[in-house]
């Protein structure tokens, strides 16, 4: 007879690392080649991160005002829900479940894979079969860690936030130190017109918005959110300019270090920046950049079951 909940037990500080979590994974260190190519300039694509970031700062603040007044977990589903009727918000969740969110965790779990194989294999690429399983086994076990316990999976998204901002740190110092010593060259005619590819633009705010993806986490644990109306604000505004001027930094560290062609060459351009910058620590990187996508798949399966 009684009514079955789940009790309040994420503070501020797990809304702050639940949406750090979330944002920062595999995007910032593979859509910087897309927004690039797409956009023609170092001075361009800077813009087009920094507008991205000030989209999703939008989006997450409407989203935090929903969540004060809609007081239901659910994220997408329960606002579509109570706006626009049982109909659409029926069709968005058969899309969200047989579409979206599969092709979203299949791309984290695999750059995940492929990741942390990347020491054991280079410099040849790991093999896909290898890839894909060690890809479903950090899946399984993410998936196995939310089911057992909300205390243990929230202790390890903060852990793995802690490691993501680690990650974006050692990319950021070589890149600002660099630029300190008077490295600028990278930076000259930031905006030339010669290698401008304006009809292209929409592709390169596509993958800049992709690495931004996650600034809604919060809406999909409203019940369990410890003052809402307080830290519901507090988290995403904090995190969402967090990751912005992570990412701006990031970005600018991968032009002094790597310059524009060096980028787009690069499959994966963390690993072509920690070749260039950590030559004795080379296997750092990848390492530090799984363990980021394990952190969104963490945090992806933690909201999404909500």
């Amino acid at each position: 007879q009684e009514p079955v909940f789940l009790r309040k037990k994420i503070t501020l500080l797990r809304a702050f690392s639940l949406l750090i979590g979330s944002m920062v994974g595999s995007g910032i260190f593979i859509s910087p080649k897309g927004v690039l190519k797409n956009s023609g300039s170092v001075g361009l694509s800077l813009v087009v991160w920094f507008a991205c970031g000030v989209l999703s700062m939008f989006g997450a603040l409407c989203y935090a005002e929903l969540g004060t007044r809609i007081t239901k977990s659910g994220g997408h589903y329960i606002y579509i829900l109570e706006t626009l009727g049982r109909l659409p918000s029926f069709l968005f969740l058969w899309a969200e479940f047989f579409a979206i969110r599969p092709a979203n965790s299949a791309v984290i779990s695999l750059a995940f894979g492929s990741y942390m194989l990347e020491p054991f294999f280079a410099p040849c690429a790991p093999p896909v079969p290898a890839v894909k399983l060690v890809s479903l086994l950090g899946y399984y076990m993410i998936l196995a860690l939310n089911s057992w316990s909300v205390t243990w999976s929230g202790q390890l998204q903060m852990a793995l936030s802690v490691v993501k901002l680690l990650a974006l740190a050692l990319i950021i110092v070589p890149g600002m130190m660099l630029l300190a010593q008077g490295h600028t060259e990278k930076f000259q005619d930031p905006f030339d017109r010669q290698s401008l590819v304006l009809d292209k633009l929409p592709l390169a705010f596509y993958a800049g918005m992709f690495a931004y993806s996650g600034w809604f986490q919060t809406s999909f644990v409203r019940e369990e959110l410890l003052r809402p109306e307080r830290n519901i604000p507090l988290a995403v505004i904090v995190s969402v300019i967090t990751v912005i001027v992570g990412y701006m930094l990031t970005n600018v560290s991968y032009y002094t270090v790597l310059g524009t062609q060096d980028v787009l060459a690069s499959p994966a351009v963390a690993v072509s920046f920690a070749q260039r910058a950590f030559k004795s620590l080379t296997s750092v990187i990848p390492i530090l950049v799984s363990l980021s996508c394990f952190g969104t798949m963490n945090g992806g399966i933690f909201t999404f079951s909500r």
